[in-house]
């Protein structure tokens, strides 16, 4: 199968960042604090403006950028891809993002990268700058993607069997026809079932 994994809260915890660095910047500028955390918008999390939200990322995105991968995900990739999957990366990230410093923007390809590489995580091919993951998935015939965004997840459903890797922003709605996963190794047994069942095997 050719899997599709977003990074963004599917492979790093981009959500715990937010609150944890969040709270601190707060706390540090003497000013706002958590008001929501059923959001994957930092803005929305604390009420901040888009200047405030700017400086906050601006601060902070090195280290956001050097955060560990999640438990497991380089080695549940490994794993999948020993077995004959194939991995492709997919990610709204794009060069000169304004949400990167510019420093780090004009070179954000090759930051994601090789962070991905540092971390273990091999794959086969990586698409940038998705803005409809749905339609990538579908234009290259991803059987499974693995995605967090309520935003993704509603064009990808009906493009390919859509793995949501849970998060607290999107347990609303739910969906009917969604696979939840918690870990890595939760969504590793759910590949290897979902394979199973499409190739008419009994596991």
């Amino acid at each position: 199968m050719i899997i599709g994994i977003d990074i963004d809260d599917t492979l790093n915890n981009e959500y715990q960042f937010m609150i944890d660095f969040g709270t601190m910047y707060c706390n540090k500028i003497g000013k706002y604090s958590l008001k929501n955390i059923d959001t994957i918008e930092s803005h929305y999390m604390f009420e901040w403006g888009e200047k405030t939200a700017h400086q906050f990322w601006n601060t902070y995105m090195e280290t956001f950028c050097k955060l560990p991968a999640i438990p497991f995900s380089g080695e549940v990739i490994k794993k999948l891809k020993s077995e004959g999957h194939k991995i492709y990366i997919i990610t709204a990230r794009e060069k000169n993002d304004p949400w990167f410093p510019k420093n780090m923007a004009k070179d954000l390809e090759n930051i994601t990268i090789k962070w991905l590489l540092d971390n273990g995580i091999n794959f086969d091919k990586i698409f940038f700058s998705c803005e409809d993951k749905g339609k990538v998935c579908k234009e290259n015939n991803v059987d499974i993607m693995i995605d967090d965004d309520p935003r993704n997840i509603d064009k990808l459903i009906g493009n390919t069997n859509v793995f949501v890797f849970d998060k607290p922003y999107n347990r609303k709605p739910e969906y009917d026809i969604v696979t939840r996963v918690y870990s890595w190794y939760d969504a590793y047994e759910k590949i290897k079932k979902l394979n199973a069942k499409l190739k008419g095997l009994k596991i």
